[in-house]
């Protein structure tokens, strides 16, 4: 209730205010009344991509709504999410497209956004990205980001005259469709600007001016603190992955738009020294594909020969497993926690669920995993291979009414299903077509639900959707069952 409180007073204090009329400096005096408290992000790119653009390019709604379910399911209400201008220049009409879809699924989540135009960190963009048929590189095992992009790229911006109205279209059509759009929190135009890249400080002026230019009534920022977003924002933002955990600014009214890394930080220690007292938005939700499992300073000259046991960013695997049940008990509380609406799950290294790896909790049975070094594991950090292993789920389900229900599993591999002890699928390896069976069920009476999955080789992927009594199909929600451990 008090999150709500405090966004709703900020979205009716700018409106009240007509912000960002012409007045910068009314505009900044608005901006850095706002209380930023209510924000416990973290920044999101879905676990099959590799980086920001091919997170836009190959945009895939079904594992966007997933992984926001995911993420609503374990307390965060704020994601940070970085667009590439390359994008916008190879599809323009599908990438407002694709924002608007990102953004209904967020609001149904409850999440709010806020986008990131610009980055001044890692690798140049190749214009082979605006073809059609382009294909994005794996990851480079044991390199930290190993794909992520510039945008719009160090070329672009030592050609900034004649870059400057397509820079500026890209800018102003995004904001212009969701001007007043009270998903969006506020607008950064550039992560981490360093004042000696050439042409840098022209396009962070312009961006600012160009969101202001819209009319737009949300609030605009770019990272300041070590970086030179400061004049350049409406209000102020900064990054702390130091064990001090301390606040740069006005802790209420500046945002710590970037924190944890496990080398330094936790997320229980995010929580104990920022909740309450400032907003923050962890780096990463997913521990996927863009290989920010993996330390800074791994680079492509000297990669890490193996996995870490403990990820350097992230906080939930491709399947929705938590890296560690202790980053979701300290981030809900114990009692929030408690109540999770989530199966508990068992990993294996074998075929035969002999031999546990790790035990866990998920929202859902739900997932695809790449037949991929990383990627294709369930849990790099326990290093689960990704081939020949089993796993396990149990929980309680009820529906709201009595019937048959129909429970249909899609899979790469062999699956029973067992309801109140009754085997309703028995699905053999192999391909995945989808098996389905019938069970009775009562209304509202709980009832025992346990999943055996076994992965030999190649592409791993499970799917358990439920045709409820007078309902769609849709994914095997559980209920919660008794207090979770």
């Amino acid at each position: 209730m008090i999150k709500l409180i405090l966004l709703t007073g900020l979205f009716l204090a700018i409106g009240q205010h007509g912000l960002f009329a012409d007045d910068k400096a009314s505009a900044t005096a608005l901006a850095n009344q706002m209380d930023w408290r209510w924000v416990h992000g973290a920044v999101f790119v879905p676990t099959s991509a590799v980086n920001e653009a091919q997170q836009w390019d190959e945009y895939d709604p079904v594992i966007n709504d997933r992984e926001l379910h995911y993420a609503s399911i374990y307390g965060i209400n704020c994601v940070r999410v970085y667009l590439h201008y390359f994008i916008y220049l190879k599809k323009k009409e599908v990438l407002l497209q694709n924002i608007e879809d990102f953004l209904t699924r967020a609001d149904k989540y409850g999440i709010k956004v806020e986008f990131v135009f610009f980055d001044d960190c890692w690798n140049e963009p190749s214009k082979d990205m605006l073809k059609v048929d382009y294909k994005y590189p794996n990851p480079i095992f044991g390199v930290h980001n190993s794909r992520w992009l510039l945008s719009p790229g160090h070329d672009i911006l030592q050609h900034y005259d004649e870059n400057r109205a397509p820079l500026k279209a890209y800018v102003q059509d995004i904001v212009s469709a969701h001007k007043d759009d009270s998903r969006i929190i506020f607008w950064e135009t550039y992560n981490e600007p360093h004042a000696n890249t050439p042409g840098l400080l022209q396009l962070i002026a312009d961006a600012q001016t160009w969101v202001h230019a819209t009319g737009t009534k949300i609030p605009v920022t770019a990272t300041g603190a070590g970086f030179c977003g400061d004049p350049y924002s409406d209000f102020l933002t900064w990054h702390n992955y130091s064990h001090d955990y301390k606040y740069t600014n006005d802790p209420v009214h500046a945002l710590n738009t970037e924190c944890m890394c496990r080398q330094e930080q936790s997320i229980p220690g995010i929580i104990d020294h920022y909740k309450g007292r400032t907003g923050f938005i962890v780096w990463e939700f997913g521990i996927g594909r863009d290989n920010c499992r993996f330390y800074w300073g791994e680079e492509a000259a000297k990669p890490a020969a193996d996995e870490h046991a403990k990820p350097f960013h992230g906080i939930v695997f491709a399947d929705g497993h938590p890296w560690s049940t202790n980053d979701i008990k300290a981030w809900l509380g114990d009692a929030a926690y408690a109540r999770l609406p989530v199966f508990q799950v068992t990993y294996f290294r074998d075929t035969n669920f002999t031999s546990p790896a790790k035990v866990s909790i998920t929202p859902m049975i739900d997932f695809e995993l790449k037949d991929e070094i990383g990627y294709g594991s369930p849990d790099t950090s326990v290093h689960l291979a990704k081939d020949f292993n089993s796993i396990r789920w149990t929980g309680e389900i009820q529906t709201a009414q009595s019937g048959d229900a129909t429970f249909i599993v899609k899979s790469d591999g062999a699956v029973k299903v067992t309801i109140n002890r009754k085997v309703v699928v028995n699905k053999p390896k192999g391909a995945d077509a989808e098996v389905s069976g019938i069970v009775p069920l009562v209304a509202a009476r709980p009832a025992k639900i346990t999943v055996e999955y076994v992965h030999e080789t190649g592409p791993a992927s499970l799917h358990l959707d439920l045709i409820a009594p007078g309902k769609q199909r849709q994914v095997l929600i559980p209920t919660c069952p008794q207090p979770l451990k």
